[in-house]
Order: C-alpha cells, then sequence, then structure tokens
C-alpha cells in the first residue's frame, strides 16, 4: 500500500486521524462544470490504491450539488461497503443539506455534524 502522503488530489485535501482518512472538499461547486469524474476517480484511489476504508468527506465548503457529484459519493459509499469500510458525511449545509434530504440519502449516507463527530463514529465502527 502507498503513502497517502504521494496522493495530490484536486477536489480535496486529506488528513489521517489514525486510521481514519478525513477528506475536505475543497470546491465550492461540485457540477458537471467542475470535472465530476475527477472527483470519482480520487475517490476510488483512496479506498483502491491506499486502501482506504474508513472515510470521512467534508462538504463544509461546498454550496452547489449535482445528481453527478450525489452518484460520486453513492458509488464511494458502495465501493467502500464492499471492501467492509465506513464512510460518514459531514459538513452538510444549506442548498447541499436541501438536496441530500430531498433525495433521501440522509438516510442512506452515515451523516455527522462536524469532523470530529465523524471520527467519533468511524472510530466506533467494527471493520
Amino acid at each position: 500500500m502507498t503513502s497517502l502522503s504521494e496522493f495530490k488530489p484536486a477536489f480535496m485535501t486529506v488528513e489521517e486521524r489514525g486510521p481514519i482518512v478525513v477528506a475536505h472538499i475543497s470546491r465550492q461547486n461540485l457540477s458537471e462544470e467542475e470535472n465530476i469524474e475527477e472527483l470519482g476517480q480520487e475517490f476510488t484511489r483512496l479506498v483502491e490504491h491506499f486502501g482506504c476504508r474508513l472515510l470521512a468527506v467534508n462538504l463544509q465548503l461546498v454550496n452547489l450539488v449535482t445528481s453527478a457529484a450525489l452518484g460520486k459519493l453513492i458509488s464511494l459509499h458502495r465501493n467502500l461497503h464492499r471492501r467492509d469500510g465506513r464512510l460518514v458525511i459531514c459538513g452538510v449545509h444549506g442548498m447541499v443539506e436541501d438536496v441530500l434530504q430531498t433525495a433521501r440519502l440522509t438516510d442512506y449516507f452515515t451523516m455527522a455534524k462536524t469532523d470530529d463527530d465523524a471520527v467519533a463514529l468511524l472510530n466506533n465502527a467494527v471493520v
């Protein structure tokens, strides 16, 4: 497994908290104009290349999310689930929260308010 320090993503910054990785999405808009395919590839690399199994995705900076971006989060959730991993989404607010609620994804994803809350949930996960 390669060291996460070698990961140079365009859509996020990552921090390791023991076995847990917190990915802070660094774009305000997650739409097709922002090359959502690249976001999906970065999520895949985290899981498949770097062996991430416990992941918190912080959406605090995100103000706009499209269905394509939601699809990448759903794919990430499924990819982790197949590997006995866990995903927690945190920092959701405003329109992004409304979209997740309307799509009923707040029931699909494990949600937390903050990074620390997400890490606490993941620390309690049996993997």
